[in-house]
């Protein structure tokens, strides 16, 4: 498992939001207790912690699921459905009368199956979290109130006082089986893969599925145990009631995931913490028990905790939006690199691997006046033009889609040649920059049927920021940009060719419109070539000599336009060395130029 998973749950900001969040538990008790002097009672308090407990068992659950970045809106038709099968199987009125632990063991793997069921849903067909668990709570429901009649089912009235008993020996066995759950769960987090992989594919799902998670298996076991905890809830609340009925935990869904996200985690998933949602379930239950304490209509109760809710949302965001205002990785353009796209590559991979945590890619790139595509290596003589037209970059390029494909050893229609021998699957996205196919990216993995349109989508996301960067590199390194700066610069008066030529093309390829005539494009552009050769005079470092040698070459060369002999006579050179000066400066003037033109676009992030 890559380092990145290998993390603590709780950050340092993180850590200072639940110190936060403890703070204002411990300023309500200080202000409830100066208000009323039975609140802070034994009594009182052990009331409030009984009714926290099966508020508390459903917070459990439904922190696991918002740490994938899900949510379970079912949790309270689960507990109500789950109370009536138990009263169901309990009660002498029926044929069949169990035991209360058979009876509980069957209601709670129902509401095992019905997690699995929505686990599968959510994991294995894509479905919203959000739609199938609001269809769920109400399929559920239904089915509750099918089953009981919409009446409740009673249970005997003796067999479970003992577990609610306050006075005059108390056993609180609901408080002791909540901070039971609590502490399971905070062992799930910090010890087990689930705990781990659970932050992992809230965090970014697609890294978690390329580093070889089972995000499908792990998905569902979540949603699964928050299904068997609103259930364990639900029996809990049919022993306290002494009934089973659909209505029981109506109101859990919207109150657990309150309690979480007030508990610190994030609703876009990848943070949270066990300690964190039990602070915020007990905050919840205490501002509502103080408030009537206080006698204070319950009316206000909803007001404060819907505010509570608020303000955590506000502080989740800032939360985020302090972790996203860290600056992102820019990816310079060194112009004047002779091995820039090398530089580029290593950059593209360090990106692939940061995001996708994929370590194996390969870049091709599209010659623009050929149309050959090109695969890439490290070093600018390592390339190989790529002429089967079954590739799988040439097909990529064709239908300008992403193509992935699940199995290397079962592919017959494309040729696809792995990186490695261990590599199973691959991803191939087009690249493109102003609506051009300029490369295709290729990712492979050593894990099967890793990749998805999600995965495809993401790095298309990432390739449109380095696209112009990308190109802008290639067609320096296989000497475009000299080829056509050499052209313009033979034609540097003559207004119209500058007008249409290539070099023009790529400095206006951003602009759609037509309206600018030739004419005054090639102005413009006879001013930017003039303006490169007076920056290579006025260079104020590196060899002056130099450069004043390359300046004067240009500027007889191109604005005077003398001949050879006369030139070679002037500098006293011979015509070997004038040829060499004039590539050398060309090459200069080349990266000058194309360095001006990025220079004034916004700077390029991935």
């Amino acid at each position: 498992m890559p380092d990145r998973f290998s993390l603590k749950q709780i950050s340092l900001r993180d850590t200072l939001s639940n110190n936060a969040l403890l703070a204002v538990f411990v300023l309500l008790i200080l202000v409830f207790s100066i208000s009323s002097r039975h609140f802070t009672s034994s009594t009182n308090v052990l009331l409030i912690f009984l009714r926290t407990a099966p508020l508390g068992v459903v917070v459990a659950g439904q922190t696991l699921v918002i740490i994938t970045g899900g949510i379970d809106l079912s949790v309270g038709s689960v507990a109500g459905l789950t109370s009536i099968v138990a009263a169901l199987l309990m009660s002498p009125d029926y044929s069949v009368v169990l035991p209360p632990v058979p009876a509980f063991v069957l209601a709670l793997a129902l509401a095992g199956i019905i997690g699995w069921g929505q686990g599968f849903l959510i994991s294995r067909r894509d479905l919203s979290p959000f739609i199938v668990t609001f269809s769920t709570l109400s399929l559920i429901k239904g089915l509750a109130l099918v089953s009981s009649n919409a009446a409740p089912i009673p249970i005997d009235h003796s067999r479970f006082n003992w577990m609610w008993r306050v006075a005059p020996s108390p056993r609180p066995v609901p408080i002791v089986l909540m901070l039971l759950v609590f502490v399971g769960l905070a062992y799930i987090m910090s010890n087990t893969k689930l705990g781990r992989y659970a932050i992992a594919i809230g965090s970014n799902e697609t890294v978690a599925r390329m580093s070889g998670v089972n995000v499908q298996r792990y998905k569902t076991q979540v949603y699964m145990l928050s299904s068997l905890l609103a259930g364990l809830a639900g029996l809990l609340l049919l022993t306290r009631l002494e009934s089973g009925a659909y209505t029981i935990g109506e109101n859990y869904p919207l109150i657990s995931i309150a309690a979480v996200v007030i508990g610190g985690a994030s609703l876009r998933g990848g943070t949270g913490s066990a300690w964190g949602s039990l602070l915020g379930v007990l905050l919840l239950t205490m501002v509502d028990t103080g408030l009537g304490v206080l006698n204070v209509s319950p009316l206000w109760s909803t007001v404060v905790i819907g505010a509570l809710i608020l303000v955590a949302a506000l502080a989740d965001v800032e939360r985020r939006r302090a972790r996203d205002d860290v600056p992102a990785v820019r990816m310079d353009r060194p112009i004047d690199h002779e091995s820039y796209l090398a530089q580029m590559l290593t950059n593209v991979h360090q990106t692939i691997k940061e995001h996708l945590a994929c370590e194996h890619i390969r870049l091709y790139m599209v010659d623009r006046e050929t149309g050959d595509v090109i695969e890439q290596g490290i070093d600018a003589s390592d390339r190989t033009i790529i002429n089967e037209q079954n590739h799988l970059a040439r097909r990529v390029l064709r239908s300008h889609a992403p193509l992935w494909v699940d199995n290397l050893q079962d592919q017959e229609t494309l040729i696809i040649e792995p990186i490695k021998p261990d590599l199973q699957s691959a991803l191939a996205v087009p690249i493109v920059n102003i609506g051009r196919v300029v490369g295709v990216l290729e990712l492979q993995s050593p894990y099967a049927s890793i990749f998805s349109a999600a995965t495809a989508e993401q790095v298309r996301h990432l390739t449109r920021s380095i696209a112009g960067p990308l190109e802008d590199a290639w067609l320096l390194d296989s000497g475009w940009f000299l080829r056509h700066a050499r052209e313009a610069y033979r034609h540097l008066w003559d207004e119209v060719y500058l007008g249409k030529c290539a070099l023009t093309g790529w400095i206006y390829a951003s602009e759609n419109g037509t309206d600018t005539h030739p004419a005054e494009r090639g102005r413009a552009v006879q001013q930017i070539l003039l303006d490169a050769i007076e920056i290579v005079r006025a260079r104020e470092t590196g060899d002056r000599a130099r450069d004043r040698r390359r300046y004067e070459v240009l500027h007889t060369t191109y604005v005077q336009n003398l001949s050879v002999e006369e030139i070679t006579e002037k500098m006293s050179v011979s015509r070997r060395q004038y040829f060499y000066t004039l590539k050398d400066a060309l090459e200069t003037v080349t990266h000058d130029i194309v360095h001006r033109e990025v220079a004034d676009e916004e700077p390029v992030q991935a």
